[in-house]
This record gives C-alpha cells, structure tokens and sequence, in this order.
C-alpha cells in the first residue's frame, strides 16, 4: 500500500496516548511528557520517546516551542491537525482561545497542573484525573454539567476510603470581584461538593481565603510545595471557618466519614 510523501501513520498504542496527553495538559514540556508515557507504560526508553515526538512534531501533529524564561525545557502543545486526528478519541472543542491563553502565563499554568498531576501519580494514590479540556467538553456538550470548567476533576484513595474533589491552580489572584462570582458558583454545584485551591505561596492563600470567608462551599486552600511532597500530610485551610486541618482529616470530616489514619485519629481525639 502506498503512502503519500509527508503522511504520517499514527500507532494506537503509542501516538495516541501521546497525543491525548497533550491534548489535555494544553502546554507540556518534553520531561513532563516523557514521565507521563513513563506512568503508563506506553514508552521505557528516552531515545524511543525523544524519536516519536520528533516524529509528531515534523508531521506538524505537535507544536514545539520555546518558554524561556518560563522553563528551560522544549514545551508541546497539539495542533488543529493534531486534535483532528483524536476526533475519534475524545470530544475536541472548537479549539478557538483568546491570545492570553497561549501567553507564558497560560504555559506556566499547565506546566504548574503537570506539575500536581504527576506527584499524585508517583505517590500512588491517584484514581482519576479529569482534565479541564474534558470537563469542558462535559459542561458544553451534555445537558448536567458542572458550574465552572475546572483545572481537573480529582479522584485519589488513601486508606481505602475514595476521596472526590475539583482541583483549582491558581499561580496569580485574580480580581476580588471575580472570586466573588466564583463563589456564587461553586455555592450552586451539586455535581461535585469539595474544592481544593491549590497557591504557590502563603500571601496568595491569604487573599483567597479572605475573598472565600463564610462561604457555604467546603472550600479548602493549601500549598503546591506541600501538595507535591505528600498531599495525604499536607494541611489546608477551610475558608467558612478558618481552621487549618490535615485534608484527608478535613475531606473526611466534610464527607462525615470516619478518620481512618491512626494519626488523624490521634489529633481529632486532641481536638475533642
């Protein structure tokens, strides 16, 4: 069979992960990739992995650029041709962005979510990892979506016990009046009862947590360094009431399942 000069035959057990990947991470850099297709044991050689994504990018299904001084790392996003080909795959939205959206700004971002994303997976206690493109395509293409297009819909488990909660990446605050309708929002979701801020420093965490003061939603804040090191010891803070907890303790308690962790059984009797 004949193939026309610059056609490209994608591998369903490699290619497409590959792709689906970036398709979902919206900006990736080359080491984020290749630990991902590492997790998945869809690629164990670099050499393999460096050939393929050379390969996707010549055949104009990866866009690879430049991030400096935002990493020093090549950074990958797909294509329209590219999010053509996974038609079949996944629901690809009209892929239409505003100009901010492909800024180092939006580039960190993604880069920062991977960044999450992965240490739940190498800690061992990731189920579920919604992206934010398919809760997108959830909100727009069916009748009972969420309230907000979240960063990621997040299922881990520790300890046996399932925990479920919408994943917020916030590197820069945004305008207090803009959490305030955030707010009214996440007051009206029914799909999903819990939601996690995650800030890369303490003043951020502050502001948030003031602009989120007494709202009914169980809204919690908490660190990216903590959240990467261990997100089962990490602690956060609950912005109705203030109080900084453990968030297995604080998802637990939220959920009104019992604490099962024979640490947080020994601070909640201390508490008591």
């Amino acid at each position: 069979m004949g193939y026309q000069k610059g056609s490209i035959t994608l591998s369903a057990r490699q290619d497409i992960p590959l792709l689906l990947q970036v398709l979902h991470s919206r900006f990736i850099t080359h080491d984020q990739l290749f630990e991902f297709m590492l997790l998945g044991c869809y690629e164990l050689k670099r050499a393999s992995f460096n050939w393929r994504v050379r390969r996707l990018v010549e055949g104009e299904l990866l866009h690879r650029q430049c991030a400096r001084p935002v990493t020093p790392s090549p950074v990958y996003s797909i294509t329209s041709v590219g999010a053509l080909m996974l038609a079949e795959h996944c629901p690809v939205l009209d892929s239409k962005r505003k100009e901010e959206d492909t800024s180092h700004v939006q580039v960190a971002h993604s880069i920062g979510l991977n960044d999450l994303h992965l240490s739940l997976a190498r800690q061992g206690i990731l189920e579920g990892w919604q992206s934010e493109m398919a809760i997108r395509a959830t909100n727009e293409l069916t009748p009972s979506g969420y309230v907000k297009d979240y960063d990621a819909i997040v299922t881990i488990r520790i300890d046996g016990q399932p925990l479920f909660f919408a994943l917020e990446y916030e590197r820069t605050p945004k305008e207090s009046k803009r959490y305030l309708r955030i707010r009214s929002m996440l007051e009206r979701e029914y799909r999903v009862h819990y939601f996690l801020y995650i800030v890369p420093e303490r003043s951020l965490a502050s502001f948030i947590l003031d602009c989120f003061a007494g709202t009914t939603a169980a809204l919690f804040v908490g660190l990216a360094a903590d959240f990467n090191r261990s997100l089962k010891d990490m602690d956060v803070t609950e912005a109705s009431s203030g109080q900084t907890r453990p968030i297995i303790q604080a998802l637990a308690l939220s959920d009104g399942f019992a604490v099962t962790s024979p640490r947080l059984r020994r601070e909640s009797s201390a508490r008591q």
